[in-house]
């Protein structure tokens, strides 16, 4: 039986390729997203950096495993989840984990 869930949400895993010297490390996070109908989507402009700013702060709602460079856990905030999305790499493998997830399968980069 399909349950209709009148504010859905889910949380999943993202790999997030940070820069680093001659390549990247591969770093993770547990983020809690929130679904978004279709309709709400397409009032995002996903080909500028703006737009995908817009959407993550509309579909992220929490997020876990984050830590500053000396190793102090962070708490989700508002003021944080805006700083990690203003990152290229990091909004980028959100947005992959957020459709792979709605579409079931992986998304390349």
């Amino acid at each position: 039986m399909f349950k209709i869930d009148q504010t859905p949400t889910f949380t999943h895993r993202v790999e997030i390729k940070v820069p680093s010297d001659g390549g990247h490390e591969v770093q993770d996070m547990q983020v809690t997203f929130r679904v978004l109908p279709d309709a709400e989507v397409e009032g995002f402009d996903m080909r500028t950096a703006r737009g995908e700013r817009e959407f993550l702060g509309a579909v992220v709602q929490d997020f876990d495993d984050v830590e500053d460079e000396k190793g102090a856990k962070l708490p989700y905030s508002h003021a944080l989840r805006d700083r990690l999305i203003g990152l290229a790499y990091v909004r980028v493998a959100m947005i992959n984990a957020y459709y792979a997830a709605i579409m079931g399968k992986r998304v390349k980069n």
